[in-house]
């Protein structure tokens, strides 16, 4: 019951559409709704919990196409970023909010390939 739950919803590429939706909306939004984070840099966490998130469910659904979905990933990041410095939003172009994304799909990567794989080998 656990094992089939757990791989219907990481599976699950609508899933991972929306994660990658859900980004796009927290990077573009306005800078002046956002709230204030309860500590300095909390954006960057913010960044790296997204990206995570984002690297776990593609890399499960293409488990072979590691080294594309980190490219794309890291793409994905670098033009939201040039996307928040052209639009109207007061948002800015950040190069610490593109290392943040970086070690987040890395992390996401290394927690899909160190515990994901071995707990659902375990499973099967």
């Amino acid at each position: 019951m656990l094992r089939s739950t757990f791989k219907s919803i990481v599976e699950n590429r609508y899933l991972a559409w929306l994660c990658t939706l859900l980004i796009f909306i927290a990077c573009v939004w306005p800078g002046k709704k956002m709230p204030e984070g309860p500590i300095i840099g909390f954006d960057k966490l913010v960044h790296l919990a997204m990206f995570i998130t984002f690297a776990v469910f593609w890399l499960h659904i293409y488990p072979k196409r590691t080294l594309m979905i980190i490219t794309i990933g890291f793409l994905y990041g670098f033009g939201l970023e040039i996307c928040q410095q052209l639009m109207p939003f007061d948002r800015t172009f950040d190069w610490w909010d593109i290392l943040a994304d970086t070690v987040g799909l890395l992390m996401g990567y290394g927690i899909k390939a160190l515990i994901l794989d071995r707990y659902l080998q375990r499973l099967y």
